[in-house]
């Protein structure tokens, strides 16, 4: 069956936990493939985990990055990406594509949006990346080159489209597909700041922070882990609650009981990180935020082991179900 492509974003944009699985789900409404926010998630890969030292930064991410290109191969889509100098030359760029019936978006720091200046302790915290604005219009008055920062330095003045497929993907075939090879890379990632090896980096970063970093910094370093863990793209819990949806919708469309059941478990992890990130942000307030280190080292330890046994047998039974829809 052929998809009837979006000429613009929905006049009333659907909400969601994520921003990239949010605008992935509008971007398909009413095309004959249309998806909820959950099955988004888990083909683009929401699935992950991030983790990396940069000095005295910590960065983690519940994730891996680049959802919506993730989407965009498994489902036969493309994703269209330029850089530009400045913010006029990108926002040029944008209204030629909404002028041509596309779907055009920008990358920015969410900091740079009135909705989310109150929503977190942005002068506590250190930068995250970017956040997924799409575009309905391009006014003249936009803020050019000294009001929008437009997120790293990789994706300055950045605008990108989602293309879609000619056919209507086939939703059984695309889900089994996404569930294997998100539990395969997170048990076998291509390096050592994703999936399983960068949730060990974690814990063993995380045991030698209080002798390399400073009181003051690890407080900054320990509120910023906390809120990328809780608040930023993720829906809370590290994306688990969001996975897990992910998975019962999953469970829905391939008709396995095994989904669900594993959906339990991710969502039961998802209160597992969430108690870490509390915990992180109960460490940033004390006094010494280096007392009772250990319990946060052994927390980290005890999650990076049920999530290596919940993406072992995510890949036992999606692998079952990817032979079945064969």
């Amino acid at each position: 069956m052929r998809l009837t492509p979006r000429r613009q974003w929905p006049d009333r944009y659907l909400r969601g936990s994520h921003c990239f699985s949010t605008m992935i789900r509008n971007a398909f409404a009413e095309t004959g493939f249309d998806l909820d926010e959950e099955a988004s998630y888990v083909i683009g890969g929401g699935l992950g985990f991030l983790f990396y030292r940069d000095g005295d930064t910590y960065y983690v991410n519940s994730r891996i990055h680049d959802l919506e290109h993730f989407f965009a191969r498994r489902t036969g889509s493309r994703i269209d990406f330029v850089s530009h100098t400045t913010a006029d030359a990108m926002l040029a760029h944008a209204r030629e594509w909404v002028d041509a019936g596309d779907l055009p978006y920008l990358y920015c720091e969410a900091r740079e949006l009135s909705s989310f200046r109150g929503m977190l302790p942005w002068d506590e915290v250190h930068p995250f990346g970017e956040h997924a604005l799409p575009v309905r219009s391009v006014s003249a008055a936009m803020p050019s080159d000294g009001a929008i920062l437009m997120a790293c330095p990789a994706r300055r003045f950045a605008v990108g489209r989602i293309i879609p497929p000619e056919h209507v993907p086939d939703i059984r075939e695309v889900l089994a597909v996404s569930l294997v090879e998100s539990a395969e890379l997170f048990l076998h990632p291509v390096n050592n700041t994703q999936g399983e090896r960068a949730l060990k980096a974690f814990e063993r970063e995380l045991a030698a922070m209080p002798d390399v970093v400073e009181p003051e910094v690890t407080r900054v370093e320990l509120l910023s882990m906390s809120t990328m863990l809780e608040k930023i793209g993720s829906g809370g819990g590290a994306g688990r609650h969001l996975f897990a949806r992910g998975l019962r919708a999953a469970s829905t469309h391939l008709n396995d009981v095994s989904l669900s059941v594993l959906a339990s478990e991710y969502a039961a992890l998802g209160g597992r990180w969430r108690a870490l990130a509390r915990d992180l942000r109960a460490h940033a307030a004390q006094r010494d935020p280096r007392d009772g280190w250990a319990g946060l080292v052994t927390a980290v330890r005890e999650v990076r082991r049920r999530e290596v046994a919940a993406a072992t047998e995510l890949l036992r039974v999606s692998a079952i179900v990817l032979g079945a829809t064969a």
